[in-house]
């Protein structure tokens, strides 16, 4: 088994993927991918995955982040280490909630590391943030 971490996010403004490739920056041996474009049956290959999503209306998930949690939920990944990252708005009663239904679930399923939420989009004052969670999938 490598020591690869797969990077998976959703984005529809561009703030999720910008943390995602901000994430990916950090981790010399990620492999970034947009969540339609990755490939379930490669979750082998990796030691860590990390998803990244923005969050929809009042806390759900968007559709292709649903999807993806719904094929994860039904996957053996006890092995993987796992980290879920996303960006929304504070003004929402859910701030970041689709962050929090991957948490819940990767918890039971996996090994869970961290969680991140960031307001809108990454700022310098996140970068210690992002690094902390970052090195927590470094060996």
């Amino acid at each position: 088994m490598s020591s690869k971490v797969a990077i998976v996010y959703h984005s529809a403004g561009g703030n999720t993927k910008a943390l995602a490739e901000a994430i990916a920056s950090l981790l010399p041996e990620s492999e970034l991918y947009r969540m339609n474009e990755f490939d379930l049956r490669t979750l082998p290959d990796y030691e860590a995955l990390i998803i990244g999503t923005y969050t929809w209306g009042n806390g759900e998930l968007p559709a292709k982040s649903a999807a993806l949690y719904k094929e994860l939920e039904q996957l053996p990944i006890a092995h993987l280490k796992t980290g879920v990252f996303g960006t929304g708005e504070t003004n929402y009663n859910h701030f970041c909630g689709a962050v929090d239904h991957f948490r819940d679930m990767l918890f039971a399923q996996s090994q869970l590391l961290v969680t991140l939420k960031i307001e809108q989009m990454y700022q310098e004052s996140d970068l210690s943030r992002l690094k902390k969670f970052a090195s927590l999938f470094q060996n």
